[in-house]
């Protein structure tokens, strides 16, 4: 009973082996590929399910770092002026005990009055060296730092005036050496001896009759300096500080003074030096950066406002952060934001889990997250306020682009596949026809020879013989000695391919019956021809039987009668 085919062997029974194994090879790659291409799937379909943790998680990393990366660009920013603003200061104390030291050893008190630039009081700027009304109604020049002489009221004058005045024909080419004016938004700096009664400044200001009602003694820059060295111990060691802002009334704007006590060998203060910027114009050229909408506050302590971007009056100073009116924060934000991780009062933002620290601001009227930098070394608090809504727009581009990201490494991974699908289909396909060219060689030889079909006879190229492995040679070999052993038995006749060859064939039909009884009478002839044959060389056999046992006969007889004559004889 026949088996029944599977549907397998009904479509690659007539298909070549090596197109066999080329469709069994695709088939396990393309199960491979599926089984890959599935899993991905798979991934692909547990990240959608997972994908908002992560993203969230993902996100708050992104933001504190963003967040932590903006607050120390501030930071560099405020270190850059206060360094360079406090270098300058350290720069001045130095020249002035060199300048001192110089002119004190060479003891020649002869004014120069060449050399002398006592500009800072009723003297007016020659020209073309003054800017007119350059400072509200002041002349002032950026060609020399001038200064002026209170003990000029008084006489007569002593030794210390004496060499203050003395030193002043070095002093005043130290401002264009020292002075960095905008870079760090830099206004004035200034210095004042007691002891000598002089009182310098660059740019040079021409305050004329105002000289009179200036006490350097009496100016926040010269109090905090004072209070400053009062509360240092063994001061043995730069330090500058800064004052409250306050109201430059004719510019109208908001400044701030870092002042450094000057002190001699003992350190003993002599003196002090100091300096103005504006700080909230240094604020708002910060803040013009591509982080988008942001507030920068640099305050104190005690929530004075040092620098910020509002323009305020002289009533409003000293600002405090927790004023609401103008900074759209209460006491209670304050205090909240002090903690660092205080509390939050921000209902939109809080759905985000974020554990970035917000707070809302009536004067913005929305919700803004709160970044601190503590800058311990001057007592000051750097505050970044940020949109929250920009915070949850990018929150979105960024989970939108994660998402993008994914389905784009998805579909690269199927192309890529698809790809190596190709890549392993086409070298199999060639490895297969390099391996399974010598079998189909042999193929063609075994049908030619079965077709009895003479046709060119295919060679094995030699690159393929390389390749050969011994099976597949020995199959090779095998063949070849079959086909010899099949054509040297063709060249043997039998005995019916010789009466077949013998016989005439007619060119008219003929009956077969007639054939075949002559066939049959043949057969019988050559029957009985042999069977005499047989008989006679079985007589003849008999007969050479007969003749020898006779032949035996006589011998054994004359033996016999030898045996006798001999025993007679010895008798």
């Amino acid at each position: 009973m026949r088996q029944s085919q599977s549907i397998f062997s009904k479509c690659t029974k007539n298909m070549r082996l090596r197109n066999q194994l080329i469709l069994i090879a695709s088939i396990q790659a393309f199960i491979i590929m599926s089984y890959v291409l599935a899993q991905n799937m798979i991934h692909l379909s547990l990240l959608n399910v997972y994908f908002s943790d992560t993203s969230n998680n993902l996100y708050k990393e992104s933001s504190n770092r963003i967040q932590s990366n903006i607050i120390k660009l501030y930071r560099s920013y405020f270190d850059k002026v206060f360094y360079l603003n406090g270098n300058t200061l350290i720069s001045f104390h130095r020249l002035y005990h060199y300048t001192k030291n110089q002119v004190v050893l060479q003891n020649n008190f002869t004014i120069n009055e060449q050399f002398q630039m006592p500009y800072g009081g009723i003297n007016p700027i020659p020209d073309p060296l003054r800017i007119i009304k350059g400072y509200g109604n002041f002349d002032i020049s950026y060609c020399l730092m001038c200064y002026s002489n209170l003990s000029s009221y008084s006489q007569p004058k002593t030794i210390d005036e004496l060499v203050g005045i003395k030193m002043q024909e070095q002093v005043q080419a130290y401002g264009q050496l020292l002075y960095q004016g905008k870079d760090i938004n830099q206004y004035f700096f200034y210095s004042y001896i007691p002891k000598e009664k002089i009182t310098s400044i660059y740019p040079c200001l021409n305050r004329q009759q105002g000289i009179y009602s200036y006490k350097p003694e009496q100016r926040d820059w010269y109090i905090e300096l004072q209070r400053n060295y009062d509360q240092t111990q063994n001061y043995e060691n730069y330090n500058y500080t800064f004052t409250n802002p306050f109201m430059l009334f004719t510019e109208k704007k908001i400044g701030l003074s870092m002042a450094m006590p000057i002190v001699d060998e003992q350190t003993k203060l002599i003196g002090g030096v100091g300096s103005i910027f504006l700080g909230n114009e240094f604020v708002q050229e910060v803040g013009q950066s591509k982080f988008g909408f942001q507030i920068i506050y640099l305050i104190s302590n005690e929530g004075i406002m040092i620098m910020h971007p509002y323009k305020v009056s002289n009533e409003y100073l000293p600002l405090y952060i927790f004023n609401q009116t103008i900074t759209g924060f209460n006491q209670t934000d304050w205090e909240e934001i002090k903690k660092h991780n205080g509390s939050s009062s921000c209902p939109n933002f809080e759905l985000y889990n974020s554990t970035l620290q917000c707070r809302y601001n009536s004067v913005y009227n929305q919700e803004m997250i709160i970044g601190i930098q503590e800058i311990a070394e001057f007592k000051m608090i750097l505050i970044m306020l940020l949109s929250s809504q920009e915070y949850i727009e990018f929150y979105y581009k960024f989970e939108q682009k994660l998402s993008e990201s994914l389905q784009e490494t998805l579909s690269l991974n199927i192309t890529t596949l698809l790809g190596l699908l190709i890549i392993v289909c086409i070298c199999i396909y060639i490895l297969i026809q390099i391996l399974f060219y010598p079998i189909y060689v042999i193929q063609e030889y075994a049908k030619n020879m079965i077709s009895q079909k003479k046709k060119k006879e295919k060679t094995i190229p030699i690159f393929i013989q390389r390749f050969m492995s011994n099976q597949v040679r020995q199959l090779l070999q095998s063949f070849k000695f079959i086909e010899n052993k099949l054509q040297l038995l063709s060249f043997r006749k039998t005995e019916q391919c010789t009466y077949f060859e013998s016989i005439q064939f007619p060119q008219k039909s003929i009956s077969f019956k007639i054939h075949l009884q002559q066939y049959q009478n043949f057969l019988k002839i050559h029957n009985i021809k042999k069977i005499k044959l047989l008989k006679m060389q079985k007589d003849q056999n008999f007969n050479q039987y007969n003749s020898q046992m006779q032949h035996n006969f006589y011998l054994k007889q004359i033996l016999q009668l030898v045996k006798k004559a001999n025993l007679h004889q010895t008798s």
